[in-house]
C-alpha cells in the first residue's frame, strides 16, 4: 500500500502522536493537569460545570489550530515541490 492509500484506510493519522516521557510537552501537560485538579477542588459544582465547558471548548479550538496549520504546512510542501520540481538550475 501506498503512503495515499494508508492514509485513506486510516494508517496514517497525522494528529495522532506519541508524547515521549520526560519531554517538555510531557511535563508542561502533566503540570496543566496538576493545576486543573487543584483548581476544580477549590470550586463549586456550578462552577466546575463551567470550567469543563471551557475545557472542552480550548479542545476544540487546539484542534481546529492543528487541523490549519496541518493544511497549511501541507501546501506549502507542495508549493516547495513544485518549485523544486520546475527549478531550470
Amino acid at each position: 500500500m501506498n503512503t495515499l492509500e494508508n492514509l485513506y484506510y486510516g494508517n496514517i493519522a497525522p494528529h495522532e502522536y506519541e508524547v515521549e516521557r520526560g519531554s517538555e510537552y510531557d511535563v508542561t501537560a502533566k503540570r496543566v493537569i496538576r493545576h486543573e485538579q487543584e483548581l476544580s477542588a477549590t470550586l463549586t459544582e456550578q462552577q466546575n460545570a463551567i470550567l469543563e465547558k471551557i475545557k472542552n471548548n480550548q479542545t476544540e479550538l487546539m484542534n481546529l489550530g492543528e487541523r490549519d496549520a496541518f493544511c497549511r504546512g501541507f501546501s506549502l510542501a507542495v508549493k516547495l515541490m513544485v518549485e523544486a520540481m520546475s527549478d531550470k538550475t
